[in-house]
């Protein structure tokens, strides 16, 4: 009975094993079934990522273009020569033979390679635009060096005109902290991206977007060869940019500043806003950043005392001197506080306010003036007694209302906003006792605080010129799209000129005087068959000679350009200024006119029309 029991035992326990092996073999089955049938797929995209490494390639930029169609910016051929850590970190000595061969140091080579930042099978660019030779030579020991390759790309090509250097801008290799904001795109180590100017502004646009070729490796990572040219993900080369710019009237520009040190010239059409030329001097030549400046080259180029990297027509603030006076007559004649027949104390070369004596740029005066003769002969006398009618906060309140103290708005980066002062930035500077009303005198002829960019009295006067409309300043006129078409940039108006339609007509009527009535401060912008208002300017600044200013817009009747010409520490508006005014004005208005350089005989004038 006993055996019985035991054996019915070791039975139902046979088959307890035999159930639990044939559930067993059925779960190992299913399992198998699944990893090899519906995850094959998966499995296999791991094996091809084990055995395919992706190698970018870079795409062109778009082509830039002045609005005549001729090309300001293209890019040329170039070679660029990278390496794989994965494959040259154990290879010593075809690290030292790299180095030897592209004339870099073995120690910051491998300090490079070995960097956390790049990750193990990344391309990390070594050498850019490298000679022929040096591609003839990588070529020959190939073989010999693993993880080096050397690859054809388009470079930038930059046009040789220093002062348009700021406004096209350059490319440069993406920044660590550009990385951090860029990374969730793609972006990596070695991109080239736009650091400046139009380059930066529209890099979304030139870029495009990179393509890719795939090679196929080995286990421990070597590249065994490409896969072919069906397989590989080609580049998709960045968009073209028609611009606003004349790129002759640059070329004229850049001429008539290179005589000075510093300054700056910008035209505009105030019809739309479009940027006709805008130029800054000194410049730099955004070439040497197609491949990697040295040391030396940058702090040469950031430690210059002449800033050449600044563009002093956006970034940079300055007094505006006498060319601010339009704006304080214009606030005058809106709150009545002044007519066009209204004459003041006469200007016996200064005018004396308690202690203080504020002098008029003319020692021997100007006698007794109405507006139009205040504006004609810049007359400072005239104006400081407007600025104390007008008061401090008056001034500002009509300044901010034309566009001064905040930027235009130009698709440029970096632009300055300039300063409007006013009582309770007095009050914080001074405290309230510590300042009288004097300050007024000195902002009404455009000194002391009062700060604008040469954008945005080059706009102000296009506004004053076209009846009132303040338009946004921009550079970009169309994009060129892939499959042909053509997107326009529309005009945009940012504001309107506080003045009515007869403030605006009596200060333009000023404007044609100051060029065209003898002894007018700008008479030298004057051209024969072309009638031309504008106005003068000479800011006193701490650091050496007045900057002179000349503002002017043509043709009068029916305005087509406006521009700005600034020269620090030049002297007087209407000596210096006013004839490179001049020259532009003609060239853009009489393309086939013979552009002639303004000589210093034109230069000379007797001290009765300076300003």
């Amino acid at each position: 009975m006993q055996g019985t029991r035991e054996y019915g035992t070791r039975e139902y326990r046979a088959r307890l094993a035999l159930t639990i092996m044939i559930i067993a073999l059925l779960v190992l089955g299913s399992r198998l079934s699944y990893l090899q049938v519906f995850k094959a797929p998966y499995y296999r995209q791991i094996s091809d990522n084990n055995r395919i490494r992706t190698l970018p390639i870079a795409a062109s930029r778009g082509t830039v273009y002045d609005r005549q169609g001729s090309i300001i910016v293209n890019n040329r051929p170039s070679f660029t020569v990278s390496v794989i850590p994965y494959e040259i970190r154990s290879e010593k000595q075809v690290l030292a033979t790299v180095a030897e061969m592209l004339e870099l140091d073995t120690l910051s080579l491998r300090k490079k390679v070995d960097s956390p930042r790049y990750s193990t099978y990344e391309m990390i660019p070594v050498k850019r635009d490298a000679d022929l030779g040096i591609i003839s030579r990588l070529a020959e020991q190939g073989e010999n060096l693993p993880g080096v390759i050397p690859e054809a790309q388009a470079t930038r090509k930059y046009p040789e005109l220093r002062s348009l250097s700021h406004l096209i801008g350059y490319v440069g290799e993406i920044s660590e902290e550009e990385l951090e904001v860029k990374k969730r795109v793609g972006e990596s180590y070695g991109t080239f991206m736009g650091k400046m100017g139009i380059e930066k502004s529209y890099d979304e646009l030139l870029r495009g977007r990179d393509g890719a070729d795939l090679y196929e490796v080995t286990a421990r990572g070597r590249v065994v060869g490409k896969l072919p040219d069906e397989e590989r993900v080609p580049p998709l080369p960045g968009l073209d940019l028609q611009l606003t710019l004349d790129l002759s009237l640059q070329v004229l520009a850049d001429s008539l500043l290179k005589p000075h040190p510093r300054g700056c010239i910008v035209a505009l059409d105030p019809n739309s806003g479009e940027i006709l030329c805008l130029a800054s001097q000194p410049g730099f030549d955004p070439n040497s950043f197609t491949s990697v400046l040295t040391y030396g080259e940058w702090q040469e180029l950031s430690e210059n005392p002449d800033h050449p990297l600044l563009n002093r027509a956006i970034q940079s603030a300055y007094p505006p001197g006498s060319t601010l006076k339009l704006m304080v007559a214009g606030a005058a004649l809106e709150r009545g506080l002044i007519t066009p027949q209204t004459t003041f104390h006469p200007c016996y070369g200064g005018f004396q306010l308690g202690e203080r004596f504020f002098r008029c740029w003319q020692p021997e005066g100007h006698g007794v003036q109405a507006l139009r003769g205040a504006v004609l002969y810049s007359c400072d006398t005239y104006f400081y007694q407007v600025g104390l009618k007008c008061g401090i906060d008056l001034m500002a309140e009509y300044a901010e209302k034309c566009g001064f103290g905040r930027k235009t708005g130009i698709d440029l980066p970096q632009e300055a906003k300039g300063f409007v002062p006013n009582t309770e930035f007095y009050d914080q500077r001074y405290g309230r006792k510590g300042w009288t009303k004097s300050l007024a005198l000195n902002l009404s002829i455009g000194q002391g605080e009062f700060l604008v960019t040469p954008l945005q009295l080059t706009n102000f006067f296009a506004a004053l010129c076209n009846g009132g409309t303040l338009y946004r300043p921009h550079l970009l006129e169309k994009v060129l799209s892939r499959s042909g078409r053509i997107h326009e940039y529309e005009k945009t108006t940012i504001g309107h000129l506080p003045f009515s339609k007869k403030t605006i007509s009596i200060l333009k009527d000023a404007c044609l005087a100051v060029v065209n009535e003898q002894g007018g401060t700008g008479w030298m912008a004057k051209i024969p068959d072309i009638m031309v208002a504008g106005k003068t300017g000479s800011a006193q600044n701490p650091h050496g000679n007045t900057h002179a200013w000349f503002v002017a817009y043509a043709p009068a009747e029916n305005p087509q350009i406006v521009i700005t010409v600034l020269i620090e520490n030049a002297g007087h508006g209407g000596d210096v200024a006013a004839p490179i005014a001049r020259e532009i004005i003609k060239a853009y208005l009489h393309p086939r006119t013979e552009l002639v350089q303004v000589s210093e005989k034109n230069n000379s004038i007797d001290d009765e029309t300076k300003d």
